[in-house]
């Protein structure tokens, strides 16, 4: 009897602990464009046109026609990094353990968020940026934040062979914060 009891709480124990592990993210998947969202008009949506526009905010009379207020080439900079960096979205590379995640979008860098702490790393623009990275009910939520940016990254497995991945981010210079939802098929 005692034993037929211990061997029902250990099986119940096990089945405990292994509910309380994350699912595993890791792995190679590839964009599935049919069932994403256009991730270079979401870009140029939150970045505004590709050409310049306004005056100075000092110049409340236009003697002379200004071609672009003195922040329109930051925000046509941001764009252009952005939309060149949409082409590594096309593959995402995952590896996970238990205690950090690191991820690869195409050939481009790899980043590593720790799972039990905080971290720093570097952004496109050479900017030292905070990492943070948590398991959200059964979601992987990557988020990264640096001097004039914020990037929150949610991974969402819809089956074993299908991820959903929903990033937003919001730069000071973006017209709108840049959200998009991509879907990705696990590579054979």
């Amino acid at each position: 009897m005692r034993a037929g009891l211990a061997a029902t709480l250990l099986l119940f124990a096990a089945g405990a602990a292994a509910a309380d592990d994350p699912p595993s993210f890791a792995g190679t998947w590839t964009l599935n464009h049919e069932l994403s969202q256009d991730l270079a008009a979401k870009v140029k949506d939150a970045a505004g046109p590709a050409n310049m526009s306004g005056g100075p905010k000092w110049a409340e009379e236009t003697w002379l026609p200004w071609g672009a207020d003195f922040s329109e080439p930051e925000r046509l900079g941001v764009r252009e990094l952005l939309l060149k960096a949409v082409p590594a979205f096309d593959a995402l590379e995952i590896e996970q353990s238990g205690e950090e995640v690191k991820t690869l979008h195409g050939t481009g860098g790899s980043r590593i968020f720790h799972l039990n702490r905080a971290s720093s790393g570097t952004s496109l623009a050479g900017m030292t940026v905070r990492r943070d990275a948590r398991f959200q009910e059964g979601q992987l939520v990557l988020e990264s934040k640096g001097k004039s940016s914020r990037l929150r990254e949610v991974f969402i497995l819809e089956s074993p062979k299908r991820l959903v991945y929903m990033l937003t981010l919001e730069q000071e210079r973006l017209k709108m914060p840049l959200q998009a939802r991509l879907v990705y098929d696990r590579a054979p």
